[in-house]
């Protein structure tokens, strides 16, 4: 077994550009879109009102003021196509 400094941390990649995000926090919806980014180093980013975040989570954090996994936090958007 591995303890927690011995663990790497997975390098996760925003989804494409274009995706739509959502979420509910305390009853209200949010949207986010991953927009392309040149002034970052992954090229994408996170839009979140007029903010853009360099992961999910700061954009999660945005939203409740405190640390959130923004991988859990958010989830694609229904797109209705089927």
């Amino acid at each position: 077994m591995t303890s927690k400094r011995q663990r790497k941390k997975t390098a996760r990649q925003l989804p494409p550009v274009g995706t739509i995000l959502t979420a509910r926090h305390k009853g209200e919806p949010h949207t986010a879109v991953i927009v392309e980014a040149k002034d970052r180093p992954a090229g994408r980013a996170v839009e979140y009102g007029a903010q853009l975040f360099a992961s999910l989570s700061a954009a999660a954090k945005a939203v409740t003021g405190h640390s959130t996994n923004g991988w859990v936090f958010w989830q694609p958007a229904e797109t209705g196509a089927q």
